[in-house]
């Protein structure tokens, strides 16, 4: 009678093991779900940043910028004429 029960506790015992395999990815897939909530919250953010250094980088970079600053600051002047030299 014993090898008679020992199949059907079987049954019981792997239909709860699957449950719980069941159970837990689930949770695995809800904190997955969150995780990448939060990396697309943190992405936008750093694109946004990204996107106000560009148009800062490019502010700064501007030719007229550039040319006050070293006329201003660094004491600089055209070139003139005889200092141009054409190949």
């Amino acid at each position: 009678m014993a090898s008679f029960l020992k199949p059907w506790l079987l049954v019981p015992v792997l239909a709860g093991l699957l449950a719980a395999g069941q159970i837990w990815l689930s949770h695995l897939r809800y904190e997955l779900s969150l995780e990448t909530q939060a990396l697309s919250a943190e992405k936008q953010i750093v694109q946004g940043e990204s996107s106000k250094l560009r148009l800062e980088l490019a502010s700064m970079t501007r030719p007229e910028r550039l040319r006050k600053l070293a006329q201003q600051k660094l004491g600089m002047a055209p070139p003139r004429p005889e200092q141009v030299v054409h190949p």
